[in-house]
């Protein structure tokens, strides 16, 4: 998908670190490289006899896909034909149902599975159509029908049924269909756009009783992880409206999807959310969660915040009060920071808010590498 052209957009054992101070300078490719090597070598130092790239059964077939996708991709890509890669795509194949999708039917990570698979099969330069198409159709027949629903376009995990969609899921199938080339023109795509807006904070495009218009975004459209829910199907009782929080990995999110769904930066819904990130803007935290709970996601805010601002092709943001703030050099900072020495000497990272998989070092260092892939397409 071609890059958007835009102006500059106007630990095991450690604990969460203090705000980090504003780094003075881009780092240069080599210390980018250097970190993307170490990480690389952790991942496939990981390698199964089975062809995992993580040892255990817990989230072990979306982790592996998702690695397997981080080493394929530019710089310092790993062969496609390294048996640590062909082997993993083994693997997933092992986990090919008749509906189309990739996944365990043990754990119910049927979107997340399959959307990382499809990833897979673009990176790799798959050839096979059969398996794209039944990956695409299951993505597609996951996704909510009900025009009633405030959750209608909306996908969810693939196991929980209608009424349990979320931005996080719905995020990484229409990154993955788009990737496979899906056209944001296509009625699902459409569809799942809809669905974005009533995640966002804004009430332009978004009529919910919760909406406050700070332009952030939540969960999903009755839900947000960082504090509130709501049922829509209750009776008004002229109580208070339900209150919703916004916060940083969903809001990154929501921007990147909506890039990916071709709106442009200056579009006022990508505005509003960016208004968001820039009053927000921090890496020792994921904004917006409650109290106690700040480093919970971290990795994955890390994830989408890369992909925000590689999406904008932006170097710098500039932050409320006129300070211009270079996001590589801040993320790298943080990242080389919070690097992990481990058996060996293997560089890896993992995050001690053990929420969402980010307990496993396996998962947190393929999150890692990619963004420092998408760090080093930058500079």
């Amino acid at each position: 998908m071609p890059r958007l052209i835009a102006a500059v957009v106007s630990g095991l054992a450690c604990s969460l670190a203090l705000p980090l101070a504003a780094a003075d300078s881009a780092p240069n490719k080599a210390e980018v490289e250097a970190l993307i090597t170490a990480g690389q070598q952790y991942l496939l130092s990981q390698a199964q006899p089975d062809g995992a790239l993580a040892p255990g059964k817990k989230f072990t077939l979306g982790v592996t896909l998702l690695a397997a996708e981080t080493l394929l991709l530019p710089p310092l890509a790993t062969p496609a034909d390294h048996p640590a890669v062909t082997n993993a795509c083994a693997f997933m194949m092992k986990f090919k149902q008749p509906d189309g999708g990739i996944y365990n039917p043990e754990e119910g990570l049927g979107n997340y599975c399959t959307s990382l698979g499809l990833r897979l099969a673009v990176a790799s330069k798959a050839t096979n159509q059969e398996l794209i198409k039944g990956m695409q159709g299951y993505l597609f027949g996951l996704q909510n029908g009900d025009a009633n629903s405030p959750a209608h376009g909306g996908i969810g995990y693939g196991s929980k049924g209608a009424g349990h969609e979320d931005l996080s899921n719905t995020s990484y199938a229409v990154g993955a269909l788009r990737a496979s080339g899906v056209p944001a023109a296509d009625p699902h795509m459409q569809a799942a756009l809809k669905f974005l807006e009533r995640c966002q904070n804004l009430s332009a495009v978004n009529k919910l009783p919760w909406v406050t218009n700070d332009g952030g975004a939540v969960y999903a459209p009755d839900e947000s992880k960082a504090a509130g829910s709501w049922d829509p199907k209750a009776a008004e009782t002229g109580g208070e409206k339900p209150k919703l929080a916004s916060y940083g990995s969903m809001t990154y999110a929501l921007i990147s999807s909506y890039l990916v769904l071709d709106l442009k930066p200056d579009d006022q819904r990508v505005q509003a959310a960016l208004g968001w990130v820039k009053a927000n803007y921090q890496f020792d935290a994921n904004p917006g969660m409650a109290k106690g709970k700040e480093g919970q996601g971290l990795f994955y805010y890390y994830v989408t915040m890369a992909k925000t601002f590689d999406l904008l092709d932006a170097t710098t943001i500039e932050l409320p009060g006129g300070r211009k703030a270079d996001w590589r050099a801040d993320l790298f900072a943080t990242i080389k920071s919070r690097a992990q020495q481990g058996e060996g000497g293997k560089t890896f990272w993992i995050n001690n808010a053990d929420r969402w998989g980010e307990g496993m070092p396996q998962l947190v260092t393929a999150y890692t590498v990619g963004v420092l892939k998408r760090i080093h397409a930058s500079l």
